[in-house]
């Protein structure tokens, strides 16, 4: 079946994304990833960089944790992008690089070519995302698959010991779903549907780069169309047994919560 323009554009974004990706992770092919994250975890922080309007919960937070080893001045960064005012954690990675300089140089320019970056206190950035990542849940979505390596350097953060309240949400107190290039439009809004109510969000959701819009009425819950575009798993699975089919998993949230 031929695909739509919007399909080809979202086909070709994804595959430079993967790109990028795999040359990151190659970096790491030597030795086990979670090996050397662990090792990681005992250098001392380098730095935290997040946007610079990181309080406003609908503005999505770009965030980056760095530490250094103090012997060789190797530096190993966690990126994380985080929707507080719905999905939680969209997309998590992990990548060293040879010195300060080169994090700096390679990875740093990049990430404020759209928002400004400024430094913050490493436990901030912890709080932000553990703060998101619970609001989503509420929703039945779980952080991106890769943020399992990527929180392995956050580990011995304290978010508990910030005193500063962490806005979530969007306009009048609901969740608002902002559709990226990434993201399955249709299955997210069916699921806010079936867990609120189609008055229950706010959206921005458009179909086609004609400017046309999803009404959350029109969204339907179906999970046999192609699975190529969301994490789907019960909370009974072994993590290693998870289909990837994408960028979100979703989960049933206990009967008790609905």
């Amino acid at each position: 079946m031929p695909q739509s323009r919007r399909e080809q554009k979202r086909a070709k974004h994804e595959a430079k994304r993967k790109a990028k990706r795999k040359a990151a992770r190659t970096q790491l092919s030597a030795r086990s990833r979670k090996a050397m994250l662990r090792a990681a975890l005992a250098w001392p922080v380098m730095e935290c960089w997040i946007n610079e309007s990181w309080e406003d919960p609908t503005q999505l937070n770009q965030i980056v944790v760095t530490r250094r080893d103090p012997t060789t001045g190797e530096v190993m960064a966690g990126v994380y992008l985080v929707d507080r005012a719905c999905l939680g954690v969209k997309d998590a990675y992990a990548a060293n690089f040879i010195n300060a300089e080169s994090f700096r140089r390679e990875m740093l320019p990049r990430m404020a070519e759209h928002q400004k970056l400024v430094q913050v206190d490493f436990n901030l950035v912890a709080k932000i995302i553990k703060v998101g990542i619970a609001y989503a849940a509420q929703f039945g979505f779980r952080p991106h698959r890769d943020y399992l390596e990527a929180s392995i350097l956050l580990q011995d953060a304290d978010p508990d010991s910030v005193d500063i309240e962490i806005q979530v949400g969007g306009p009048e107190d609901k969740p608002f779903f902002m559709a990226g290039p990434y993201d399955n439009v249709n299955k997210i809004m069916a699921r806010l549907t079936q867990q609120l109510g189609p008055r229950g969000f706010n959206y921005l959701a458009p179909l086609a780069p004609d400017s046309e819009f999803l009404r959350a009425e029109d969204a339907v819950l179906d999970w046999d169309d192609d699975e190529d575009e969301l994490f789907l798993w019960d909370d009974d699975e072994d993590e290693e047994d998870v289909l990837d089919i994408g960028e979100f998993e979703f989960i049933e949230p206990p009967s008790d919560d609905r």
